[in-house]
C-alpha cells in the first residue's frame, strides 16, 4: 500500500474540483448499475448502515469509520488512499483543521523539545501549536512548513546523524549552522593569513571589552568566520568548528562563563581549522566537549595548543608559588602579554590534569565573566526574531563597524 502524503491529503480537501479527483457517489451508483444490484442489497454485502453511509459520503461522519472506507475502495476497486482523499475532500472545516493540529504537532515532537524550548521562554508559555511553528519558522526563516521539513534533513545532519540524537543540541547546531549560511563571509579563506593572525592574536587578550572583537573582524577577513551562541540546556560545549560554503566557521559558548575560556576555546578552534579541517570537511562539524568522544583523536593537541599559547605548562610551574600574591600574577601577565585571568585558568587547567585537584572555583574575583567579552559579538540569546536578523547584525559588525 502506498505511503499516504497528509499534506496533499489535506490541501485536496480545502481545494475545490481537484483534477483527478473521484466522485464516490457517482461511482457508487456506476458500480450498482454494473452489478445490477440495489443499493440496499450492497450497503447489507457490505455491512454498512444505509446512514453511516449517507453520512460519509455527505461529509457529516465526524470520525468516519476506517473499516467502511476499506470497504467501499474495495467495492468500487479504488486505492484505499484514493478513498481517503474523496472521504476526507467531503469533510467539515473543523474535522480537516484538527487534522492538521495533529500534523503540526507530530512534526513539533518529531523534531523539537517542546518543553525545555518552552522553558528558556523561546515561546510564550501559553502558546498553542499554530503560534509555536509560526515563531520556530519565522526564526528559521521559512515560508512554509514544507519548506522547514525538507530543509530539517541538512547534508550537515545526513553526515553526524548518530551525534545528534538530543534534539536540544541539533537545534543549537542547526541554528550556528544557519547563521553561518546567512552570513556568507564573502571572502576567501586565507590559510597563510590564518597563521599570521594567530601569532598575533595574545595580546589582544588583555584588552577584555574589545579584544575579541578585534580579533574577529580580522578573522573574517581572511575567511574564518566566528560567532557567539549561547548554550541551550543540555548542549554542554566549549565551542565548534563547521565547515560552510568550503569556508571554516567557529562557534563560541558561554561555556563555564569564563573569560579566559572564550579565549582558549577561540585558539582550540583555530588549531583544528589549522591542522584538521580535512578532517572535519568529512562531517561538516566538529564540536569541543569534554564529555563528546574524540572520534578524530584530534582534541589533545588542540587543548594542548590553545593552553601553551597564554600560558604554558613551564609558566605554571613557575607561578604556583605565588599564585595568591595578586602583584606578582598581574606582573607576570604584563610579561607575558595576557589578561591576568588567563594565568589563573592556567593554573586551575595544570591542577586538574597533573594533579586531578579541582581549582575552578577559585579566584572567581579575579576572573571576569565571558559577557564582558561576547556582548560585542551580539551573541545567539534565543531571543531574536529570526536567524536572518542575527546574520545581517553580525555581518554589518564584521563588516562596517
Amino acid at each position: 500500500m502506498d505511503k499516504f502524503d497528509i499534506e496533499n491529503l489535506l490541501q485536496s480537501a480545502f481545494q475545490d474540483d481537484r483534477e483527478g479527483d473521484i466522485n464516490l457517489r457517482q461511482l457508487f451508483d456506476q458500480k450498482l448499475e454494473v452489478y445490477d444490484i440495489a443499493k440496499s442489497k450492497a450497503l447489507s454485502l457490505l455491512g454498512i448502515d444505509k446512514d453511516v453511509f449517507e453520512d460519509i459520503l455527505n461529509g457529516n461522519a465526524k470520525q468516519p469509520n476506517l473499516i467502511h472506507v476499506i470497504k467501499l475502495a474495495e467495492f468500487l476497486q479504488i486505492g484505499l488512499q484514493e478513498a481517503v482523499y474523496a472521504v476526507m475532500k467531503d469533510q467539515s472545516a473543523d474535522t480537516i483543521a484538527s487534522l492538521d493540529r495533529i500534523r503540526k504537532l507530530t512534526f513539533l515532537l518529531d523534531h523539537f523539545d517542546l518543553k525545555r524550548l518552552k522553558a528558556i521562554g523561546f515561546w510564550d508559555k501559553d502558546a498553542d501549536v499554530d503560534t509555536i511553528l509560526k515563531r520556530l519558522m519565522g526564526f528559521f526563516d521559512y515560508e512554509t512548513m514544507s519548506e522547514f521539513e525538507n530543509n530539517l534533513e541538512t547534508p550537515l545532519f545526513s553526515r553526524t546523524k548518530r551525534l545528534f540524537t538530543d534534539k536540544m543540541m541539533k537545534f543549537w547546531v542547526d541554528a550556528a549552522y544557519r547563521v553561518f549560511l546567512n552570513i556568507n563571509n564573502p571572502h576567501s579563506y586565507d590559510r597563510e593569513a590564518l597563521k599570521d593572525i594567530v601569532v598575533k592574536i595574545k595580546p589582544y587578550c588583555q584588552d577584555a571589552a574589545d579584544g575579541l572583537l578585534t580579533v574577529c573582524k580580522a578573522l573574517y577577513h581572511c575567511g574564518v568566520t566566528v560567532i557567539a551562541q549561547e548554550l541551550l540546556p543540555t548542549t554542554q560545549v566549549r565551542g565548534g568548528t563547521f565547515v560552510v560554503n568550503d569556508k571554516p566557521c567557529i562557534v563560541l559558548t558561554n561555556y563555564r562563563k569564563s573569560y579566559p575560556t572564550i579565549w582558549t576555546t577561540l585558539m582550540h578552534e583555530l588549531h583544528h581549522v589549522l591542522f584538521d579541517l580535512e578532517v572535519i570537511e568529512k562531517t561538516k562539524i566538529h564540536l569541543t566537549d569534554e564529555g563528546r568522544p574524540d572520534l578524530f583523536l584530534i582534541e589533545e593537541k588542540a587543548n594542548e595548543f590553545s593552553i601553551e599559547y597564554f600560558c604554558g605548562l613551564n609558566h605554571f610551574k613557575y607561578i604556583t608559588p605565588h599564585i595568591h600574591n595578586p602583584y606578582v600574577v598581574e606582573r607576570f601577565a604584563k610579561e607575558l602579554q595576557v589578561h591576568p585571568s588567563m594565568i589563573y585558568n592556567s593554573f586551575q587547567f595544570f591542577q586538574q590534569k597533573l594533579y586531578g585537584q579541582s581549582y575552578w572555583a577559585a579566584f572567581s574575583k579575579e576572573i571576569p565573566k565571558s559577557t564582558i567579552a561576547l556582548e560585542k559579538l551580539n551573541p545567539v540569546t534565543w531571543k531574536e526574531p529570526s536567524i536572518r536578523d542575527i546574520a545581517q547584525k553580525l555581518k554589518s559588525i564584521f563588516e562596517y563597524a
